[in-house]
């Protein structure tokens, strides 16, 4: 691709060394508004004319595109919320793994509290033992 290119770009010069050297005769131009008339050769007329093409289409191009670059730019910074989100759950989740298996000591008196409402027979034999 990048032979490619090269050559095409040596075709390129090549065919604008010899639209240069056939076409140096002057040429008048005359803007309407403007009283100046500016004599100048044909080729740098048609380079110019060809120069200003291209920055019109690329210009038209950008202007085109800048929808499809907001909508870019928008999804690019959800993503990053996404990823700050992410790093945070995954945080929250590895300091959740490194608590103590059970439940904590205030839930643990809740259950028991609960368990002894539901069945009082059993909450007096927990504190009592098994054979007592």
């Amino acid at each position: 691709m990048k032979i490619l290119s090269r050559v095409l770009f040596l075709l390129f010069i090549l065919i604008g060394v010899l639209v240069a050297v056939s076409n140096a005769q002057p040429v008048q131009l005359a803007l309407w508004p403007l009283p100046h008339i500016i004599v100048m050769p044909v080729y740098l007329l048609v380079i110019a004319m060809l120069m200003l093409g291209v920055l019109a289409g690329l210009g038209m191009g950008w202007w085109a595109g800048r929808h499809h670059r907001r909508r870019a730019r928008e999804a690019g910074g959800e993503a990053a919320r996404l990823d700050r989100e992410v790093a945070r759950l995954r945080a929250a989740q590895a300091v959740q793994q490194a608590a103590p298996a059970g439940p904590a000591p205030r839930d643990q008196r809740a259950l028991e509290r609960q368990s002894a409402l539901v069945a009082p027979e059993l909450g007096s034999q927990a504190r009592r033992g098994p054979f007592s």
